[in-house]
């Protein structure tokens, strides 16, 4: 027998896509892979190195479960020195992840009939932990000409007794949109009124472009008790399969959501945590891939933007995704995503998994040449339908 609430989980299209698109590369198929949620830059040798010395040294044993005390410290130096956000070591755990690192925070949050609002459109995965945690999902529209970012006279129509959090991703998946500081204060004044969490995934944070600055929820005034902020090392260290994220949150919180990772993973790995530590310690890095990633999305944007009507690309002010709407082809999302991988062999991920039919989304973490391949190749598709 099986669960229920396990059983009425939708699987993650985005990571059938991939898996879909890597099975037909290794067949020898020129795929153009704009299906990517991961940096393709190798994780840097100095990254590399210090978990080379981690193993060597026979740091292979567990730490605590929140993580070691010395990456915590750093972290939380580095939420200080980049964020301004104030926390100790102990108001941070070490997770498996972003992707687990949110859900410590929201089954340490919800409850049974808890509502969570989530602006649409959503990471894939959002609703699906909101599930398994006993919430109730509440979704907020967003719209193309508000720049996919939250209404605020919406957001409050939207806040009941029952409101537990608000889903903050900024820069965010698939949208690639953010917030101003001013944008994120009228946002956070709602939640102090009405008293409830906003969980704050900025994994995306040092990707962003045109001279925007990146302004953490919990900075703001009043909102550091309410907020649980996540990141981590995949996307601004090239670490995806190190699997290694945070949370970080009000000292109360935290201390019950420490007990989520005492009885599950027990903690993240010893090597990975080695390696995020020298990651912590030269960022300049970084900021070269974020340069590539801007160029990447201004040629992929003006390719795009030569398509005519039938599809019609979002500029994004961050992350590493095009957000484009295929509406005026008369296909459903996943039906275009379909037959472009079976005419063209251009792979991308339709938007109906991110509550958003009639958009898909393109990823530019490939190379410049694979970027223009693909733009001639999706120009070409257009031109057949």
């Amino acid at each position: 027998m099986i669960n229920p609430q396990v059983s009425a989980l939708k699987g993650s299209s985005t990571l059938k896509l991939t898996a879909l698109t890597k099975k037909l590369k290794a067949e020898g198929k020129d795929v153009v892979n704009f299906t990517a949620g991961e940096p393709d830059f190798d994780t840097p040798d100095f990254i590399k190195k210090a978990a080379k010395e981690a193993i060597d040294q026979g740091f292979t044993k567990y730490t605590p479960s929140a993580g070691a005390l010395e990456l915590r410290e750093a972290i939380a130096k580095k939420l200080k020195e980049d964020n301004n956000l104030a926390y100790t070591a102990n108001d941070i755990i070490v997770a498996c992840g972003a992707k687990y690192a949110i859900y410590i925070a929201m089954l340490t949050a919800l409850g049974q009939d808890s509502e969570v609002i989530l602006p649409v459109p959503y990471w894939v995965s959002y609703p699906e932990m909101i599930a398994l945690c006993h919430g109730k999902v509440k979704l907020l529209p967003t719209r193309k000409e508000e720049g996919f970012k939250i209404n605020l006279k919406e957001l409050e129509r939207a806040i009941t007794p029952q409101t537990r959090m608000l889903v903050m991703n900024y820069p965010g998946n698939p949208t690639g949109a953010t917030y101003t500081k001013e944008e994120l204060l009228s946002i956070a004044a709602l939640a102090i009124k009405h008293k409830f969490y906003v969980l704050s995934d900025e994994i995306y944070e040092k990707l962003i472009y045109d001279g925007l600055k990146h302004v953490s929820f919990g900075s703001l005034p009043d909102a550091h008790k309410i907020t649980l902020t996540v990141n981590g090392f995949s996307k601004s260290s090239a670490m995806t399969g190190w699997r290694l994220g945070y949370l970080a949150g009000p000292t109360e919180f935290m201390a019950q959501a420490s007990k989520v990772a005492d009885h599950t993973t027990s903690c993240a790995s010893s090597i990975s945590q080695k390696a995020g530590l020298a990651a912590l310690t030269d960022k300049s890095w970084q900021e070269t891939m974020r340069k590539e990633f801007e160029k990447r999305r201004d040629l992929l944007f003006k390719g795009l933007s030569s398509c005519g009507d039938k599809l019609v690309p979002f500029r994004p002010q961050g992350a590493f995704y095009m957000f484009c709407d295929i509406t005026k082809t008369g296909l459903k999302s996943s039906e275009f995503c379909a037959q472009l991988l079976e005419k063209q062999l251009v792979s991308c991920i339709p938007a109906d998994s991110f509550g958003a039919e009639g958009y898909i989304r393109i990823s530019f973490a490939t190379s410049q040449a694979d970027i223009e391949k693909g733009i001639t190749r999706i120009k070409k598709f257009l031109s057949e339908l």
